[in-house]
């Protein structure tokens, strides 16, 4: 069985760059939202609350937020182009840390938990901020950091066990059903077998089991492998919503590819 699952596991230079790449798309993306002034206000509300920065006035934040764009659509593109000395490259990766780090802050300094769940642990808009500590470890692998995998590990339990926890309270599954229902993969369980909490419920216990295997890494390989060909069968099935949800994308500014909260 380990070595089956091991034959499904992709080689280190196909792992690099599939790692260059994605890593390069998200910063070139997230930069270009940020020029465009898509997230102008969102930047805003996570600014002023923020204790380093919230002295910043609105007038400036928008120029704050072109500069963070011009920054990590510079940082992508050092990463993705191949010509680019590694030298130039490790600043770059660098730079990925210093960001994911500033938005790990956030965690912090903003009210990123669900006040009519008690607040912490229930998570609300922090769950696009926790997802940067696996962008960081990421970041220190590419850069031949020791204890990376270890980073990269953890961010994907934190992420999995977190939003597979919040997968059994009613919020959560407010905010899940609508990619659901809109998606043929789901579509034809999630309505005609459950109803919309335990269709959530069905999600976060798979997803609650993958981070069981996950923490294979420390007791066994076997398992740890089940549990990554797990979680990127969850994170595929989740980035085929920016196809089948209409509400992944911003209509105020004309839809693909600019983002809305939910993409």
């Amino acid at each position: 069985m380990h070595q089956l699952l091991t034959g499904l596991m992709p080689s280190s230079a196909f792992a690099r760059f599939f790692a260059v790449l994605s890593i390069a798309i998200v910063f070139v993306w997230f930069g270009g939202l940020n020029l465009g002034g898509v997230t102008d206000s969102i930047t805003g509300r996570w600014v002023s609350g923020h204790p380093l920065l919230k002295d910043v006035s609105s007038a400036n934040i928008g120029y704050s937020v072109l500069a963070l764009g011009g920054v990590q659509v510079l940082i992508g593109l050092l990463i993705a182009l191949h010509a680019v000395p590694g030298s130039t490259k490790q600043y770059a990766y660098m730079g990925v840390l210093i960001i994911s780090a500033s938005a790990l802050s956030l965690m912090f300094t903003n009210p990123v938990w669900i006040n009519s769940l008690g607040g912490f642990p229930a998570i609300g808009a922090g769950q696009g901020i926790i997802k940067y500590l696996s962008i960081a470890g990421l970041a220190m692998w590419l850069m031949g950091m020791r204890h990376a995998n270890s980073v990269m590990l953890l961010g994907i339990i934190l992420v999995l066990a977190w939003i597979g926890g919040m997968k059994f309270t009613a919020p959560e599954a407010d905010g899940v059903y609508p990619l659901l229902t809109s998606s043929p993969v789901f579509n034809w369980w999630a309505t005609v077998y459950f109803d919309k909490q335990m269709a959530s419920n069905v999600i976060g216990i798979i997803e609650l089991i993958t981070v069981v295997l996950l923490t294979g890494w420390w007791w066994n390989k076997t398992a740890c492998i089940a549990g990554l060909l797990l979680s990127a069968a969850t994170f595929t099935i989740t980035l085929s919503f920016l196809v089948s949800f209409s509400g992944s994308w911003s209509t105020d500014f004309g839809g693909f590819p600019y983002l809305a909260s939910a993409g």
